[in-house]
């Protein structure tokens, strides 16, 4: 079965691929024998698909590019699985998917006693998502946060959520996702570290779901370094 190419978490995949190898071009393929060129090296995911990365000449360093592009694959895999068994029979709206996701974040903020919540990733100026308000003060602990984190972004392990302060009276909770993005919390006052990472590790399967059912978004030209939240 071909898969739907069109699938917009695929699409960032691929392109996430692309970049972080340096390669010319990155694809799926099924069937067949493996590739056997210089110019490519491949991941084989366990449901029979591959990743396949093509240079346009032999790579020097062929071990840590192989090891980058299994890391890759297998953070991925879920969403390749979900674009590989077939286009369901009905696709949810864009705009329902990103108002669902800014209420999933909504809610966990809730839950993990933090002022607001936000996803964004670390290659473009876009936020993909945030919990609703009508506190400015929440909006701009939001935008610290983002800005905080994508300056510290070395400091962001896979699979580990990182706190981090935003001055003298509030902090964040950070965790990178699917390879790209993250999910961050931001606090006021105290902060019950282990509630509010268990209520981030709750939410995160459906989070990573929405945000890569969302379309790709062309960041804004100029250079910005963020996308401003809009008033809630």
């Amino acid at each position: 079965m071909v898969p739907e190419m069109a699938d917009p978490g695929v699409v960032r995949f691929l392109e996430l691929v692309q970049r972080e190898l340096g390669a010319a071009d990155a694809r799926l393929e099924v069937g067949g024998k493996d590739p056997d060129d210089a110019r490519i090296l491949f991941h084989a995911a366990q449901n029979g698909w591959r990743v396949v990365a093509v240079f346009d000449a032999p790579p020097a360093d062929r071990r840590a590019l192989q090891t980058r592009l299994d890391s890759l694959s297998e953070t991925f895999l879920s969403t390749i699985d979900n674009a590989t068994t077939g286009p369901s029979s009905s696709r949810t709206p864009p705009d329902i998917v990103g108002r669902r996701l800014d209420d999933e974040l909504t809610r966990l903020a809730e839950r993990a006693g933090a002022r607001g919540g936000v996803v964004f990733d670390l290659a473009s100026p876009v936020l993909w998502g945030a919990s609703r308000t009508d506190d400015a003060r929440v909006d701009t602990l939001l935008e610290d946060a983002v800005i905080r984190v994508r300056a510290s972004a070395k400091e962001l392990r896979s699979g580990h959520t990182s706190r981090m302060p935003l001055g003298s009276d509030a902090e964040c909770l950070a965790r990178p996702f699917a390879g790209l993005y993250v999910l961050s919390l931001v606090f006021e006052g105290p902060l019950s570290e282990p509630s509010a990472v268990g209520a981030l590790l709750h939410a995160l399967p459906i989070i990573e779901r929405l945000v890569l059912a969302l379309p790709p978004v062309d960041p804004p030209s100029g250079g910005a370094k963020i996308m401003r939240l809009p008033q809630r």
